[in-house]
């Protein structure tokens, strides 16, 4: 059993949840999700650049 929050956040984790699932059995989704998180890594790195500056 899976359990999210409410709102916005907890909307867009229900989706990466949903695409972690689902790409168990699907390369495409698999490869989606590794690079969307890939991409939101590097975004919070270059905001803490941007803070620490």
């Amino acid at each position: 059993v899976a359990g999210v929050a409410i709102g916005k956040a907890g909307a867009k984790n229900a989706a990466y949840l949903a695409v972690q699932i689902l790409g168990v059995s699907s390369e495409a989704l698999h490869r989606a999700l590794i690079d969307e998180r890939q991409a939101n890594a590097e975004a919070i790195r270059q905001k803490n650049t941007d803070l620490n500056l």
